[in-house]
């Protein structure tokens, strides 16, 4: 009995580390290191988390295949995986999405996927406390929306793309620090607090 209880300890053991060795956590939420579609592996950049007055509203990760950050609103692969821990309509989503993208965009750029724009209503969903919604362009496809794994649609693209990822990494985005956190470019003290927070909180 003691070595089976030995056996059972020590492969448990390796599951876990196993698992963590292959994801990244972020006040309980786990983001796998990798994300494979249409063949091309794209690596996970950073994690972040955004609060609203003090409550965790979603946790946040971006993968990217680019090696240079500096191209990664071009013809590259990227996504954005998202987890919620509040209920958001998917029109006040799509409203607040349009908003962020004017404030990246020309009015002629904005104009010109005008088409792509009114799409895109049609694919973000109500969400609620747990569900992840995720946004993934792959060049040459297109960027996939998708609910809990499963695609809502697709839009075709690259200036639609560029315009919509550039609401979370554009030179305006609706969050610089969440920016930074998930391009993984905040190294600072206050980071290390906040994530030092994160990992007593859990």
């Amino acid at each position: 009995m003691k070595k089976i209880n030995i056996f059972v300890t020590t492969f448990l053991c390796s599951i876990f580390i196993s698992f963590n060795a292959n994801a990244a956590q972020i006040v309980g939420v786990n983001f796998e290191e990798t994300y494979q579609d249409e063949g091309i592996s794209m690596t996970l950049q950073g994690t972040g988390l955004k609060t609203v007055v003090f409550f965790k509203a979603f946790v946040a990760g971006f993968y990217t295949d680019a090696i240079d950050q500096e191209i990664v609103l071009g013809q590259t692969a990227k996504r954005i995986e998202v987890e919620y821990f509040v209920k958001i309509p998917g029109k006040k989503l799509n409203n607040f999405t349009i908003d962020t993208m004017k404030e990246n965009i020309t009015n002629e750029q904005f104009n010109s996927i005008a088409a792509e724009v009114d799409l895109m209503g049609q694919y973000f969903v109500d969400l609620k406390p747990g569900d992840r919604f995720s946004l993934t362009y792959i060049p040459g496809v297109g960027t996939k929306f998708a609910h809990n794994d499963q695609l809502t649609g697709v839009i075709q693209g690259n200036d639609f793309a560029k315009a919509l990822f550039s609401v979370w990494i554009g030179e305006k985005p609706f969050d610089q620090n969440l920016k930074n956190q998930i391009l993984g470019l905040k190294n600072d003290q206050n980071f290390r607090q906040e994530q030092l927070a994160m990992r007593v909180e859990r």
